[in-house]
């Protein structure tokens, strides 16, 4: 039962903490120039694609491979804090490794699949949700004032952290549904 305990424990706060891994990557990495690959795949190309209003959603099919992250920044991410996990199991004696790496998985994927949904729209149930629509709104703040709202999943970090914008609009959903490329 403790096994289950510390793994749920785990989970949770690691799901909380990819709030803040989010934004920092986010701020410091793929809006600065500090190293090139991210600034360049994510400030340059995604953002100069996708911009505010009709143009932030997908209307070439070229543009598609400009929305997500390169195949290997998932085990790349996941590696990186490993060594850590493993390292701070060690130290509480309490077994959070599994649950962990499981919160951050699932926060990484979230935030690829929510991410291709807001720029490549189809009507899909959970697009039509308030926590979607407002999560939408929110990351189309961001193509707006790149350096607010930078959370994507869970806007905690936005908040403690004094970046999040209320956003003032949100594309209309049948502009959103009209607004992508029809796949």
């Amino acid at each position: 039962m403790t096994f289950f305990l510390a793994e749920t424990v785990g989970f949770i706060a690691l799901f909380l903490y990819a709030s803040f891994f989010e934004w920092v990557l986010h701020r410091f990495i793929m809006h600065q120039p500090l190293w090139w690959y991210p600034f360049r795949a994510h400030a340059l190309i995604h953002h100069g694609t996708f911009r505010s209003g009709p143009s932030y959603f997908l209307s070439e099919d070229e543009d598609r491979k400009k929305i997500r992250f390169a195949w290997w920044n998932a085990p790349f991410i996941l590696g990186l804090h490993a060594p850590a996990l493993l390292g701070i199991q060690y130290l509480l004696r309490a077994d959070i490794f599994f649950g962990g790496m499981a919160a951050l998985g699932f926060y990484y994927f979230l935030y690829e699949y929510f991410h291709f949904c807001m720029h490549v729209p189809k009507g899909r149930w959970f697009e039509q949700t308030a926590v979607f629509s407002w999560l939408d709104a929110h990351h189309h703040q961001h193509h707006k004032r790149h350096f607010s709202n930078l959370n994507v999943v869970l806007p905690l970090a936005d908040l403690l952290f004094g970046t999040l914008v209320p956003a003032r609009e949100r594309i209309p959903a049948q502009r959103r549904a009209a607004g992508g490329l029809a796949y």
